[in-house]
């Protein structure tokens, strides 16, 4: 049970580095709740000229649609993959969010409460997941924007590098989080996606290795495309 709650914990901590917010009193132990302030706006918009076309994603990924952030993200296909604002309306979605929860241990009430920021939230059974934000209206982010809310959460081995994905300029940021006795490897990509609109993508690693992080990292970059 600790290491599930770890592992949606790790979701919720990209709401940490976005914006430097507290965790709430309420709710599953360890689970972050969102932030209300994005990321500090500091570079130019992007421009289609120079950026790379997107390619198809290896054997063993499913292109997903992020509807708010207006792309299409490539998923491994071991991960259940849940769409809140489809809930309502999708028995599939109803039905991944019944085997979240309980995989939890905890109610479909609560999940959807702490997943409220989510755009996309998708995890396998070892709870190894990916979580992509609501989009935010910044740009040009930097490590130094993120470095403090990093700190607060007491990861290690923080290094960040920047790329570039067919929707717009990337960064990179890798590190290790320990939680309730259980060590996660971790990666965010912050992509411009628009002109004014950052998405930012949390791949958090369970029982997948630092390499293995970093290789769904790898080809979501190559492979994002707008929707």
């Amino acid at each position: 049970m600790m290491k599930r709650l770890s592992a949606i914990a790790a979701a919720g901590a990209a709401l940490l580095m976005v914006s430097g917010c507290t965790a709430p009193s309420g709710g599953p132990a360890g689970v972050v709740s969102a932030p209300s302030t994005s990321v500090p706006s500091t570079a130019s918009s992007p421009s289609s000229a120079g950026l790379p076309a997107p390619v198809a994603p290896p054997d063993g990924y499913t292109m997903v649609t992020a509807a708010a952030n207006k792309i299409h993200v490539p998923l491994p296909d071991a991960l259940e993959v849940l769409d809140p604002s489809q809930i309502a309306a999708n028995q599939d979605m109803q039905q991944n969010l019944t085997n979240m929860a309980q995989k939890l241990g905890i109610t479909t009430d609560a999940l959807l409460q702490e997943l409220d920021n989510l755009d996309i939230y998708a995890a396998d059974g070892d709870s190894n997941n990916v979580n992509i934000l609501q989009p935010l209206p910044s740009i040009g982010t930097t490590l130094a924007d993120v470095q403090p809310s990093l700190e607060n959460l007491g990861v290690t081995g923080v290094t960040s590098r920047d790329a570039v994905a067919p929707t717009g300029p990337a960064l990179v940021v890798t590190y290790t989080m320990t939680q309730n006795d259980v060590t996660m490897s971790g990666t965010q990509l912050y992509v411009q996606t628009d002109t004014m609109t950052t998405t930012v993508i949390t791949i958090t690693g369970v029982t997948w290795t630092a390499d293995q992080v970093t290789q769904i990292a790898n080809v979501m970059l190559a492979s994002l495309q707008h929707v």
